[in-house]
């Protein structure tokens, strides 16, 4: 057993799934060609040609004509009217939410945790041998050449490396980067406890190295409880999942007689903003389908969300066109993506994957961060698939999008409207986190 083979065989199941679910996207850049990608799996009990039909006969026996049409059944859910509702409601819950006092001390602290987050990435280049003195010159490539980071590490380096000259700690020169000081200054180190800072000095260079794996520095009680406790505990989470309960409750009111409602939840991993939304759905008149890359979550959200009898589950890579994949085109009212849609690829792609499966008028529900938390460095930061991105151009140093260029990419791929939920200088603008809502043009 190889020491990679060894350290892997002590992780719990669910570190397993998600370091898989990571290093997925790892293996299709490797190898790029090749036959194309098999039939996804299925729930025991549901073929694909049950769940088509699930989808294609939604609507009210007057659109029973159109039913072997693909994406010609029943008309678009989400009218004008109920549009404007839509924003209205959202705009209000955010005010309401966003001053919740948990969510406002979280944001005073953010500029605190910059620091701190900073601070370790200077410690963590000290332990590795580098920038030990004044005016000393390091590039990123000789860095990974003469301290032994992983070149799969680049990415995170050239984050690093910005940050610190961001905040004039480094001089860079070209490609270049000059210490202005020895690092790592006693100014930033105070600001971390004396556990914090041997950690930081022990464990990421072990990381950058390869010496652990990053999933231990992000899930280090060896459990994905904590991962998904957050989507419901912390406050900025349940800002997230406070407004799109309120949206998609209004939905569920303004539901048509005679009408299915058709949800298709992309990357639903744990399950924390299906947990959420499931209560408020009628399941006499709801099809719901949890998906993600990875089996294990959805053998976990089978056993999770057995009471609701009304939900699929069936795998999807949304980096992926979707019918090869068993998904007929243009038969989803609504879909949720809850911070997963920048870990893709290529953002152009993966909306073009996502307009496919609406229907004309769907709604996308999107929920994601959008700005680059120093603290990020130290967590998602190093998993890899949240440098899985290629579309430098759009994306140049990391994953995320603003909300104003979520609002962009969607128009320019066919969604006529977009809101997004977090005001300037609120709260969960601070800490980076938005709730957004575009639909789908009706052509």
């Amino acid at each position: 057993m190889t020491d990679i083979e060894g350290r892997r065989s002590k992780l719990s199941p669910e570190k397993r799934a998600l370091l898989e679910k990571r290093l997925r996207g790892i293996a299709a850049d490797a190898h790029p060609a090749g036959p194309a990608a098999p039939r996804p799996a299925e729930a025991p009990g549901v073929r694909s040609d049950e769940l088509t039909a699930d989808l294609l006969h939604a609507g009210d026996a007057g659109a029973a004509g159109d039913v072997g049409k693909v994406g010609a059944g029943p008309a678009r859910l989400v009218g004008d009217e109920l549009w404007r509702d839509l924003v209205d409601l959202g705009e209000r819950e955010a005010r309401r939410l966003a001053q919740e006092p948990d969510l406002l001390a979280d944001a005073a602290r953010e500029p605190r945790l910059d620091q701190v987050s900073t601070g370790f990435v200077c410690i963590a280049l000290a332990s590795l041998g580098a920038f030990r003195q004044a005016g000393e010159e390091r590039t990123i490539d000789g860095l990974i050449r003469d301290l032994g980071v992983l070149p799969k590490h680049r990415k995170v380096l050239r984050r690093w490396f910005a940050t610190l000259a961001e905040d004039g700690i480094l001089e860079p020169r070209g490609e270049v980067y000059v210490s202005r000081e020895p690092l790592p200054p006693a100014a930033l180190v105070e600001l971390a406890s004396a556990e914090q800072q041997a950690y930081i000095r022990e464990k990421l260079p072990e990381v950058l190295t390869g010496k652990s794996h990053p999933l231990e520095f992000f899930l280090p009680e060896g459990s994905s409880s904590t991962v998904e406790a957050s989507y419901r505990e912390l406050a900025i989470f349940r800002y997230c999942n406070g407004i799109s309960d309120v949206l998609l409750a209004n939905q569920v009111q303004a539901l048509p007689a005679g009408r299915r409602l058709r949800i298709l939840e992309i990357g639903a991993g744990t399950g924390g903003t299906t947990a959420s939304l499931l209560p408020l759905l009628p399941a006499e008149r709801t099809t719901f389908v949890f998906t993600d890359v990875s089996k294990f979550f959805l053998d976990l959200g089978r056993k999770k969300f057995a009471e609701f009898p009304f939900v699929r589950y069936r795998e999807l890579d949304i980096e992926k066109a979707p019918e090869p994949q068993g998904y007929p085109a243009a038969s989803f009212d609504w879909i949720v993506a809850a911070h997963v849609l920048h870990a893709t690829r290529n953002i152009a792609e993966t909306l073009a994957h996502v307009r496919r499966l609406l229907a004309p008028g769907g709604v996308l529900l999107l929920l994601e961060e959008t700005r680059f938390q120093r603290k990020f460095n130290f967590s998602m930061g190093f998993l890899p698939g949240f440098d899985h991105f290629e579309d430098y151009a759009l994306r140049p140093l990391h994953p995320l999008l603003t909300s104003q260029l979520w609002g962009e990419a969607l128009r320019a791929h066919g969604f006529a409207d977009f809101v997004s939920f977090s005001e300037a200088g609120s709260a969960p603008f601070v800490l980076g986190v938005d709730v957004m809502l575009a639909r789908l043009g009706s052509a």
